[in-house]
């Protein structure tokens, strides 16, 4: 007998054999009628849920020459005032003589805001400015260095530091010869200092 060669395929749920189409029903998943409700399907987001708004960064506030200027003019004060009253509290020489070098340090700023027309901020009361800011770190510079000797010698230190990086900040911003000349001098002689006070430390 010879044997038949059955060619098998399904097709859309048939079985076509030798041409023929003949309807089987398939194992597996039952076929649902045309008025089934559709199977619903898991799916996984694509996306992760939404999550809170970042914060916004603050906002700063473009460099100016007349602002930087108010600014380190009372800033030289600070560091003169806190010396003074420091070398008061401790009799020791540095402090007097960084503070003439910080009275020299403001003389070389002032001619900068006469130039401009800026109003000089500075009051002839040792501990009293017109910046707030500069006023509260007075304040607690004072109060540390009253603690203790080795304090004063940190709040010289602390004092320099912030002046090397305020300068440095104001040197590269600024686009007037003039002032920048100013500043860089600044900056070299609060080098100076920071490394007096470093000796000591």
């Amino acid at each position: 007998m010879k044997k038949l060669t059955i060619t098998t395929s399904i097709v859309a749920g048939a079985v076509v054999l030798a041409g023929v189409g003949v309807a089987i029903t398939l194992t597996g998943a039952p076929r649902q009628s045309p008025d089934a409700a559709p199977a619903t399907i898991a799916t996984t987001p694509s996306e992760e849920p939404p999550t809170a708004d970042a914060p916004e960064p603050e906002a700063v506030a473009p460099y100016d020459t007349t602002t930087a200027l108010l600014f380190l003019i009372e800033e030289e004060k600070l560091a003169h005032d806190v010396y003074v009253t420091l070398g008061e509290e401790w009799g020791t020489g540095i402090f007097a003589n960084i503070a003439e070098s910080e009275t020299t340090h403001q003389s070389l700023v002032a001619p900068l805001l006469g130039d401009r027309g800026i109003a000089d901020p500075r009051s002839a009361e040792v501990g009293v400015f017109a910046d707030p800011d500069l006023q509260a770190l007075y304040d607690q510079l004072v109060a540390r260095g009253s603690t203790s000797l080795d304090e004063a010698i940190q709040v010289g230190i602390l004092i320099e530091e912030k002046d090397i990086t305020d300068l440095s900040a104001a040197i590269a911003a600024e686009d007037e010869a003039d002032v920048v000349s100013v500043l860089e001098r600044l900056l070299a002689g609060s080098e100076n200092h920071l490394r007096s006070f470093q000796r000591l430390a």
